[in-house]
């Protein structure tokens, strides 16, 4: 009899283990689940900042290149400014078409080019100059203050 105790105690044991085993998995699985969700949110659920007006990305531009391309290079961000005239739309073999966005009424127009890809030529294609336009774009700060990928949010 006592043996079938001993052997008893060895298996409830050997369950305690592996209920304790599995415990430990599921913990694990749901912070990793928790990080991972966490951690690859989109920007769409974030709060939408306000548009930066053209004038003073371009002036931030023009006092240091090397902090507004450490700040926005790479990230996509919303501006607003003035389109003196209608977009260029993309012909024949060309990939992108473009539209300027400027400060209006000054002297010595500062601008910034914003390009956006044949799939957006319809909603640029409403655009026919001498109107704001409120855009979304990738910052490129290379060569100039450029925005790729744009879309178009708004036209006032």
């Amino acid at each position: 009899m006592v043996r079938s105790v001993t052997n008893f105690t060895g298996v409830n044991a050997s369950i305690r283990r592996q209920a304790l085993g599995f415990v430990r998995l599921l913990t694990t699985l749901a912070l990793v689940s928790f990080v991972f969700l966490t951690g690859c949110r989109s920007q769409s659920t974030t709060v939408a900042s306000p548009a930066l007006p053209v004038n003073t990305l371009v002036r931030e531009y023009e006092e240091s290149r090397a902090e507004v391309r450490r700040k926005y290079d790479g990230h996509e961000i919303t501006v607003r400014g003035y389109a003196s005239s209608a977009p260029t739309m993309p012909r024949n073999s060309a990939d992108q078409g473009s539209v300027m966005l400027e400060e209006n009424g000054t002297k010595q127009p500062r601008h910034v080019a914003c390009w956006f890809s044949k799939d957006q030529s319809e909603q640029f294609s409403q655009v026919r100059g001498n109107q704001y336009l409120t855009v979304k774009g990738v910052f490129n700060g290379e060569a100039d203050a450029e925005l790729k990928f744009c879309k178009l949010v708004r036209i006032e």
